[in-house]
């Protein structure tokens, strides 16, 4: 099965008289020609296609008639080739308006590339949606949580009354969602978080050759330390400190784990939080759903990290990296 197939068919469930918004950037056209042509066999209701104007990039804002169509129609398909922290603003406002519709399932993937459709876009859904599903039964309903790992890692945060959600590539309710997909994620409380997070894989933009050791006090980071990596991570950081909400930077935003068999670590967010055996904590935004945190600020920058052990309520769920589930 192609991957345009894939996306289309197997993880949206296009279904003939759905209405479909589809959106890509200039850099992404012959692959948008590609959805559209397998999404008009299917037989749409309306199909809707926007391709964001480079000259304007970066935007703040979604034009008025795609955010209309992400508060009423059934399906959104939205991959860009080009994505940075700075039209941070204008993902949030497609999110918040497929939360006030409340009808359709919205599915983004970000930094898009041909190797990302031969390999994460084309993994088998169906597999990673049950280890994923698997993770939601599990940690639904737990409060604490303690992740450690070889490089360092003790960090203890609490999930309690904090609704987890899943990114398991099989979109058949509405709401917004990655593709690639494969995790399942939750906002810890916001003051919650205490110890030492040790990110040796990546954040946004950063392949890390030298581990980031970040400290956490009463769920804000309070120390960055490391090499060249940790220099531009704080510089992300102090950018959006500057901006409405800055306040927020700082603050613990999620736990996710990985459950994509197919993802690889590349130095992209998009498939670098999605690899088995691999757990990632975010610090930002995280009040819009499907979040549903406390925490607003401008940027939401995901830290990966390898070989972790997570103890949940004194259960073990990861033991260095391996899914005891």
């Amino acid at each position: 099965m192609k991957w345009y197939e894939n996306v289309v068919k197997v993880c949206m469930g296009v279904q003939p008289g759905e209405r479909v918004l589809l959106i890509t950037d200039e850099a992404l056209s012959n692959e948008q020609e590609l959805l559209a042509r397998t999404i008009a066999e299917i037989g749409p209701g309306e199909l809707v296609r926007w391709t964001l104007p480079e000259a304007e990039r970066p935007l703040h804002v979604a034009p008025p008639q795609v955010l209309e169509c992400a508060r009423t129609f059934d399906v959104g398909i939205q991959f860009l080739a080009h994505a940075t922290t700075e039209e941070q603003p204008y993902r949030f406002s497609l999110l918040q308006a497929t939360a006030e519709g409340g009808r359709m399932r919205f599915a983004t993937g970000l930094r898009i590339d041909q190797s990302i459709l031969e390999h994460e876009l084309s993994a088998d859904y169906r597999q990673i949606a049950a280890i994923t599903h698997g993770l939601y039964e599990f940690l639904q309903g737990r409060s604490e949580v303690h992740i450690t790992s070889p490089l360092g890692t003790d960090l203890r945060l609490s999930i309690a009354g904090r609704q987890v959600a899943v990114d398991p590539g099989i979109i058949r309710k509405p709401g917004y969602y990655n593709l690639p997909a494969g995790e399942c994620y939750v906002a810890p409380l916001e003051d919650s978080a205490n110890g030492t997070l040790v990110v040796d894989k990546s954040f946004p933009g950063i392949l890390i050759k030298k581990p980031i050791r970040l400290t956490f006090s009463k769920g804000r980071v309070t120390k960055i330390e490391g090499g060249t990596e940790a220099k531009q991570l704080l510089r992300l950081i102090e950018e959006g400190e500057r901006k409405e909400n800055g306040e927020g930077c700082r603050t613990i935003a999620e736990l996710g784990i990985g459950t994509n068999p197919a993802a690889r670590i590349t130095g992209n967010v998009m498939t670098d939080e999605k690899v088995m055996g691999t757990i990632h904590i975010a610090i930002g935004h995280n009040a819009v759903p499907p979040y549903n945190g406390q925490n607003k600020a401008p940027i939401h920058l995901d830290g990966v990290m390898g070989n972790p052990t997570v103890v949940v309520d004194g259960e073990t769920l990861i033991e260095n990296g391996r899914y005891l589930i």
